[in-house]
């Protein structure tokens, strides 16, 4: 018994080394594999040996890990905490905290001596202030397994809440607020008064957002994170229902499905502007998850036919992620039009 608990931690570890060293593992992908360790326990003590292992390890991470170590370490706990994932002992161990803790207050460096990196404190600390208002919102404040992240995040947010009041007043930039969706001005109608302007800057024409990837980061993975929960979510609501009964039909699963599609929306939004580099596999891969999800919940509705099997030439679903929400038929309340407009940048609706 104590062979195989042993070896059960150190496989723990090892996972968690191997995945915060190497930049070819996803850690979206890899964070299944290091849960079904911590979670392969006989009873509760073991369950919480192996959660003190997974602390250990992502500490030791932070504390002695190069920068990318260290990164990808907190993006594992990052993880963790925006999927509600419930792991007690590990949000609540104080060596934890109090590495984290120095990394978003920026007070802390590593064993070698080096402040870590403002990047990294940055992107860490917006992260952390996403995990305040992810636990109020699901009602997990109070809960005592999110008690110490829960503490944490608001150490961080009034410590933010007070560099703000003494800093000017917040970047209103549009080109970092594109998620907001502000009301079109008279500039969107300028290419009719200059059109040699906007023939040499597309951009500017199509209204294209620049995205500032050092803030909006952290936006993604949540983004991400988010949306790999909710299809799996949607997924397994739907495997349970009842045979013959209809999706619509049932509260949980019709409450799944537009938590799924109000992400997915999101995720489109992002795909739009995410060209390239280390998020744009992770969100078409989100984006294909939550297609086949919500594909599903129409199926058993009774709105579609299923879906045909690919071909073995490799063809596609019936509903690709392009195409899925104009041959859904529209179940918005405003209308199919203007929820198709709503989400692609360059529908008539926002036609020159």
């Amino acid at each position: 018994m104590g062979f195989f608990s042993d070896r059960r931690s150190t496989s723990i570890t090892s996972t968690i080394d191997n995945v915060t060293s190497r930049d070819d593992f996803t850690i979206e992908e890899e964070l299944i594999n290091i849960l079904e360790l911590i979670k392969n326990a006989s009873n509760h003590y073991e369950f919480a040996n192996n959660q003190e292992e997974a602390a250990r390890a992502l500490r030791k991470k932070l504390k002695y890990g190069n920068r990318v170590q260290a990164w990808r370490a907190f993006e594992i706990l990052d993880l963790c905490v925006s999927q509600g994932v419930k792991l007690g002992v590990l949000y609540n161990d104080p060596k934890l905290l109090n590495r984290v803790k120095m990394l978003t207050m920026d007070r802390g460096a590593d064993t070698r001596g080096q402040r870590y990196s403002s990047r990294l404190v940055k992107n860490a600390t917006y992260a952390v202030l996403s995990w305040y208002d992810y636990l109020v919102a699901q009602d997990l404040d109070k809960s005592r397994t999110f008690e110490g992240i829960y503490n944490l995040s608001v150490q961080v947010k009034k410590r933010k809440e007070r560099e703000r009041s003494r800093d000017s007043l917040p970047d209103t930039d549009r080109n970092t607020a594109f998620m907001d969706d502000p009301p079109a001005d008279e500039s969107i109608f300028a290419s009719e008064q200059d059109p040699e302007r906007y023939q040499t800057n597309p951009d500017e024409l199509y209204r294209i957002p620049r995205l500032d990837l050092a803030k909006e980061s952290p936006k993604i993975r949540m983004v991400i994170s988010d949306g790999l929960a909710a299809a799996t979510a949607l997924r397994n609501t739907l495997m349970v229902l009842p045979t013959g009964k209809k999706s619509t039909a049932d509260e949980d699963a019709t409450t799944k499905f537009e938590e799924a599609r109000t992400i997915r929306r999101k995720v489109l939004r992002y795909l739009q502007v995410v060209t390239e580099g280390e998020h744009l596999g992770s969100l078409i891969r989100c984006n294909e998850e939550l297609v086949d999800a919500l594909s599903q919940y129409d199926e058993r509705s009774g709105s579609l036919s299923p879906s045909p099997p690919p071909s073995a030439a490799g063809g596609v679903d019936e509903y690709s992620s392009d195409e899925y929400e104009e041959r859904r038929g529209g179940t918005s309340d405003d209308g199919v039009g203007e929820l198709q407009d709503e989400e692609d940048p360059f529908a008539d609706g926002h036609k020159i």
